[in-house]
């Protein structure tokens, strides 16, 4: 006997916890290069970090080209501070120069702060656009302390509370790093002897500076002041409460170089391979640019569970439906208040767009409930809307794109289908007319 699992993507059912996702590009050419401009037309360089103020303004660390680009909210791209030649000198931000920035944050207050990866500084540009230095010698190691006092190696990573203090990933020291507002680095959590570029860190939960990590990169801080790593090459999520305790949130499996792996489940037994960024939203959901797996991966905070948002695996560059869609090292993740997930597509020199199917923008099925069943089904699947509409289309093709099913459906309420001869699989359906397109999955198992 064949049964068929249905997963809707009627707009009804996309405040559900975990919706049908549909990828699309937001901002770039897919070519390298520093064009501004409009969003179709703009070019970027392996960007790295991505942030949004307070107003909606979407910052991005250009990292080949060795600036800050700014998104506003009318979709214009602009460069905001450097330029495409590598240096460091602080002053306006025309003529300041950064060296491969990776991470970006903004405050409450509309100031924008760069990890400033090659220059071994945290640098900061105020509302005004004057760039400064604000910890960091520029010389590579670890050292506390005020100011340029203080040593990084390859800071990567970097978020802010809503106390003004910053948090960094230092990636080659194994270590989270903390800047108070007077300037002032401490050690927030980790430690070890092992320091450097390819050095080996370690995996210890524990408090403090007697927890360890695997080259941190990407750090998230929430409403409640805790803080979460994307622990690279431990392959993990890491959570250090405010009481700096260092616990495992997301992932398992073995650590090191190359032990990475792909599984979804329990957080805890979910498997991600060298996460490098990460964002945590206001209901506490934990979206991963899941790197070296080339998908986005997100752990709702209800269910405790992870799941494949978009990507299949393959690098590559394929806009499209949730896992038919394609990633080439997913870097840098935010998502705004309505669902809107934004990612940096690095080796694809984009910014890619994932949003549940027809989000607020499909009127034509606005009134309209589709339903698949039964659920499960035996040999036949039924397909039945309560308000359908000229001209409409039933198109059902596999996971490789292949068309298997083609029937106009024009004012049919209920259509049955029959799938006793199908392969067991996902199927993807599009129901169309001339002016919409209402898009779902389902999977056929016997």
């Amino acid at each position: 006997m064949r049964k068929i699992y249905i997963l809707f993507a009627a707009l009804a059912i996309l405040n559900t916890a975990d919706a049908q996702y549909s990828v699309s590009t937001y901002a770039g050419t897919g070519a390298a290069g520093l064009i501004n401009g409009t969003l179709t037309t703009a070019q970027f360089t392996n960007s790295f970090g991505i942030c949004r103020d307070n107003s909606g303004t979407i910052y991005i660390a250009d990292n080949g080209n060795n600036c800050i680009r700014k998104i506003t909210t009318a979709g214009i791209v602009s460069t905001y501070a450097g330029s495409a030649t590598a240096g460091y000198i602080d002053g306006n931000a025309t003529t300041a120069l950064f060296n491969n920035p990776t991470g970006v944050c903004a405050d409450d207050s509309g100031n924008v702060y760069v990890a400033d990866f090659l220059n071994q500084r945290i640098r900061k540009i105020n509302t005004s656009g004057i760039v400064s230095t604000i910890a960091g010698s520029g010389v590579s190691g670890y050292n506390d302390g005020i100011g340029i006092a203080a040593q990084f190696n390859y800071p990567r990573g970097i978020c802010i509370d809503h106390n003004y203090n910053i948090y960094v990933g230092d990636s080659w020291n194994h270590r989270i790093r903390k800047i108070t507002l007077n300037g002032n680095v401490t050690t927030y959590a980790g430690g070890g002897m092992s320091i450097g570029v390819g050095s080996i860190g370690a995996y210890i939960d524990a408090a403090d500076t007697t927890a360890r990590f695997y080259t941190p990169c990407g750090v998230a801080v929430n409403d409640s002041g805790n803080v979460f790593v994307a622990d690279a090459y431990n392959h993990r999520i890491r959570e250090i409460n405010t009481s700096r305790v260092v616990t495992t949130v997301i992932g398992s499996g073995a650590t090191g170089v190359g032990m990475g792996g792909y599984g979804n489940g329990p957080a805890l037994s979910a498997l991600l391979n060298v996460p490098t960024e990460l964002f945590v939203d206001s209901a506490g959901n934990i979206y991963i640019g899941d790197t070296f797996n080339n998908r986005v991966r997100k752990m709702n905070n209800m269910s405790g569970m992870v799941i494949n948002m978009a990507g299949n695996g393959t690098a590559g560059f394929v806009n499209g439906i949730d896992t038919l869609a394609e990633f080439n090292f997913p870097r840098g993740i935010i998502a705004d208040n309505n669902g809107i997930v934004y990612v940096v597509d690095y080796n694809n020199n984009r910014v890619r767009m994932i949003a549940p199917f027809n989000a607020g923008t499909n009127d034509l099925y606005h009134n309209n409930s589709i339903n698949f069943y039964p659920n499960p089904a035996s040999s036949t699947i039924a397909i039945h809307q309560s308000t359908p509409s000229t001209n409409q289309q039933l198109l059902i093709t596999n996971i490789l794109g292949e068309e298997i099913y083609h029937q106009p459906i024009n004012n049919s309420t209920q259509i049955t289908i029959d799938i006793s001869q199908w392969s067991n699989g996902v199927y993807f359906y599009q129901i169309r007319n001339d002016k919409e397109t209402l898009q779902g999955k389902f999977v056929v198992e016997k």
